[in-house]
Order: C-alpha cells, then structure tokens, then sequence
C-alpha cells in the first residue's frame, strides 16, 4: 500500500514538473525563456497538454502488451493533459492579450485555429469532469463510449497545432506519426473483432 502512495506521488510529480519549472523560470528569470517569454509559456503549455494526451492514449496499448504500469494512472494522466490545456488558455488570455476582449474578437477571426483550439479544451472539459469513479459507476456503458472522446479531442489538437505551425513542422509530424499509430493500432483491434462476429453470425445462419 506504502508503495503504491510512493507511485503516486512519483507520477504526480513528474507530471506537475514541466509546468513547475517554466514557471519558476518565469517569474524568477524570464529572460532564460527567450526574448518573448509569454509566447514560450504558451507553447510549451499547449505541448505538454497535446504530450499528456498522447501518453494517456498509450496507457492501454501497453496494457495489452502487459505492461501495466502506466494503466494505472491512466486518469491522473488524463487530467494532467487538460491542466496543461487549461494553463495554456489562461496563459493566452490573461498574458498573452491581457484580458483585452477587442484583441480577443480580432485574434477569432484572424486565427481560426482558436476554434478548433476551444473546442479540444471544451471536449477535455467534459472528459476530466466525468472522470471520478462516482460518475464511471452512474454512467456504466455510457462512460465508455463517452470517453472515446479523447480521440476526438487529440486529433483536434493536432490540427490547432498544424494550423498554427509557423516553419516547425518537424514537431507536428512527429506527434501526428504517434496520433497515426495509436488510432491504427485501434482501428487494427475493432476490424478483426468485426470480422469475427461476421463470421460468427455467419456460422449460426
């Protein structure tokens, strides 16, 4: 029991690590950030919540290939991805157009990739406010499907950060190689489970 509370915490730490440390380097010395300091808080933000979704997707692949470690904190993972995006949405508009609605409206329609931005918070918002076990237990099956999201959510991330790519494209290819390999290697489980209850029926006719 002792153990897994050190697990825990290890994981949790390791999580809450990235955003502790550009933080402290914010307000300590900014100028280690670069020459524009909010702009690196911002992206490092969105990074680190489109990373934790990627690794949350992972969780259950290596748990079918019985490394299960990970698993088990699949929904501390979860929940660290949409921090990282709400810190990412509060970092934009609280430093980044400091609270200015004009410049708010002006960016909407100069940078549609808010859009698709907003809508992969509001999709993580719904997944971390339906993830304690009191809710899994009162939605059942409903759960299940509901979380599916998460492929909806990550794959939203991945065109905000496309769209708003600026020449880095070596990033946005890499992500978009393990989104790829994690959705194929989901569409590779359903299509034989498919085929088998094809040919199940097929057998009892």
């Amino acid at each position: 029991m002792r153990a897994k509370k050190i697990y825990w915490w290890l994981v949790f730490s390791l999580s809450a690590l990235p955003s502790l440390y550009f933080g402290l380097i914010y307000f300590l010395n900014p100028r280690q950030l670069g020459i524009d300091p909010v702009e690196v808080l911002l992206a490092e933000s969105g990074q680190w919540a489109f990373r934790f979704l990627l690794i949350t997707l992972l969780c259950s692949p290596l748990r079918r290939l019985k490394l299960r470690f990970l698993s088990r904190y699949r929904r501390m993972l979860g929940l660290f991805s949409f921090y990282y995006a709400s810190l990412h949405a509060v970092i934009y508009v609280v430093a980044w157009i400091e609270l200015d609605w004009p410049i708010f409206i002006q960016d909407l329609v100069s940078r549609p990739f808010i859009y698709v931005g907003m809508f992969a918070w509001l999709v993580l918002l719904v997944l971390a406010a339906t993830s304690p076990k009191a809710v899994v237990r009162a939605l059942k099956k409903r759960w299940v499907i509901l979380h599916r999201l998460i492929y909806v959510a990550a794959l939203a991330v991945m065109v905000h950060l496309w769209m708003q790519t600026r020449g880095a494209i070596g990033e946005v290819l890499l992500y978009g190689c393990v989104l790829f390999l994690l959705l194929a290697e989901r569409l590779y489980r359903a299509v034989p489970l498919l085929n088998h209850q094809s040919v199940g029926k097929s057998a009892n006719n």
